[in-house]
């Protein structure tokens, strides 16, 4: 009889960290429900010893048609030119008494340079909620110009589906195994999905709130994201630790999957 190989899984370990710096790119459907995500893990982290630094980065203002998809508030909407991330900071800040920084700002590959060299010793996470190729690229140079010290979480969704990925070289070499179980690093979400980086010939010409009021896309599919996006991101602050490296899912068949860091995963990037 035949016996079930089940080949070894791995884990990426950060070390002894106390403190964390995250920065949100992104304030949209997807990214304002993760902040809310995020502000109350901030909140909890802290009750346990652990400091969060919470960013959060967009250019785009509160408009009526957010309200409803994204968190945000029709008090925003109404007075009108008030950044999304300016409404989220101030309620977020008011409700956990945290010190959440708001950056309207379009985001540069070279913004993150401050960031990450004021912040001191701590573990840095890159969240990326955008839906454009040009983004994108932004935060992929940032992510090249500081190879393995920033950890990029991409988040992205169609209309019913999604996938979210976490990485943080693009110099792959050094991407070591040993026999404990232990992974040094993970190819960056832009390796692992370079099509990301390049025009979608099916770009949609809506914007993902045009879609949801004209029902062709699931109210739901930002939220999805932004949960499993929020419990990566939670792995991360309190085991200290990434599993996996990514995740894909699809609401019509209210199914999920991630990919386990295996060697037969990550030797696609040798």
């Amino acid at each position: 009889m035949d016996t079930l190989a089940i080949e070894p899984t791995y884990r990426v370990l950060l070390g002894d960290v106390s403190r964390f710096r995250i920065m949100l790119v992104g304030a949209g459907g997807t990214g304002s429900t993760l902040a809310l995500f995020l502000a109350g893990l901030a909140f909890h982290a802290r009750q346990k010893g652990i400091q969060v630094d919470l960013t959060l980065v967009d250019h785009d203002v509160v408009e009526m048609k957010n309200c409803g998809r994204q968190a945000v508030t029709l008090q925003s909407a109404v007075a009108g030119g008030i950044p999304k991330v300016a409404d989220l900071a101030l309620r977020l800040n008011a409700a956990y008494g945290l010190g959440i920084e708001a950056w309207p700002e379009r985001y540069e590959g070279g913004m993150a340079r401050d960031w990450f060299y004021h912040g001191g010793s701590c573990a840095h996470l890159l969240v990326g909620c955008v839906d454009n190729h040009p983004a994108r690229r932004e935060i992929a140079e940032t992510i090249a110009l500081f190879d393995g010290r920033i950890y990029a979480l991409d988040c992205g969704n169609e209309r019913y589906s999604g996938q979210i990925l976490i990485g943080n070289l693009t110099d792959t070499s050094q991407i070591t195994l040993d026999k404990l179980g232990l992974c040094s690093g993970l190819p960056s979400p832009y390796l692992q999905e370079p099509d990301l980086l390049q025009p979608d010939p099916n770009e949609q010409a809506l914007s993902c709130a045009d879609m949801a009021l004209a029902e062709t896309q699931s109210i739901m599919v930002n939220r999805m994201a932004a949960t499993i996006a929020a419990e990566y991101t939670a792995v991360f602050v309190l085991q200290k630790q990434i599993t996996q490296l990514r995740t894909a899912f699809n609401l019509r068949l209210l199914a999920a999957h991630s990919q386990l860091i295996t060697q037969t995963a990550l030797r696609p990037y040798w």
